[in-house]
C-alpha cells in the first residue's frame, strides 16, 4: 500500500515524464523510431532462417556479430558464439547476408550503433517425425490374393452393392 508520500513521488515522476515528452517530443519519436527500426531489422533476420538439412538434430545456439552502414549495407559479419555445428554456425552467417540490406538506420542512431550482437536459435529437430530414405527399406511381399480375399475387400469397400 502506497503511503501519501509515495503516491506524491509516483505523480511527480509521471509528471516530470509528461512534461519532458511535451517540451521535448523528439525524444519520445527518435525513441520509437529506433525500437522500431530495430523490431524490422530483427524480423527481416527471422524471415531468413533456414535449418540446413547436413546440420546435427541437437540444434544450439549462435551468436552473430555484424557491422551495417548508414544504407543498411552488411560492412562485416563474424561469428561470436558457436553452436557447436559447423552447418548451423555456416547459416547464421548465411542469414545474415541474406538478409540484406536492411532499411537504413534513423539519424539519431550513432555510427557507434550500427554494431549488433545477435543470439540465432536453432531449436532442436524431431527427428521422430523424419523418414530417411537410406535407413528406410520396402519390403514387398509377393502376395497373389484368392477369390474369397478379393470377394471380401470388395465387400467392404461396397457395402453389398
Amino acid at each position: 500500500m502506497l503511503s501519501s508520500l509515495d503516491r506524491v513521488g509516483v505523480w511527480r515522476g509521471f509528471g516530470l515524464a509528461l512534461v519532458l515528452v511535451c517540451l521535448f517530443p523528439g525524444i519520445a519519436a527518435a525513441d520509437g523510431a529506433r525500437e522500431t527500426w530495430i523490431k524490422n531489422l530483427v524480423a527481416q533476420l527471422k524471415v531468413q532462417r533456414r535449418y540446413p538439412l547436413q546440420a546435427s538434430d541437437q540444434g544450439g545456439t549462435a551468436k552473430v556479430l555484424f557491422h551495417i552502414d548508414r544504407e543498411g549495407h552488411l560492412i562485416s559479419a563474424v561469428l561470436a558464439e558457436t553452436t557447436g555445428d559447423p552447418a548451423l554456425d555456416r547459416e547464421a552467417l548465411a542469414m545474415v547476408e541474406r538478409a540484406q540490406p536492411f532499411a537504413p538506420p534513423p539519424p539519431e542512431l550513432a555510427d557507434g550503433d550500427l554494431t549488433f550482437l545477435v543470439p540465432i536459435v536453432f531449436a532442436p529437430r524431431r527427428t521422430s517425425a523424419i523418414i530417411r530414405l537410406e535407413e528406410t527399406t520396402l519390403k514387398l511381399q509377393e502376395t497373389k490374393p484368392n477369390d474369397a480375399t478379393l470377394k471380401a475387400r470388395l465387400n467392404g469397400v461396397c457395402r453389398g452393392c
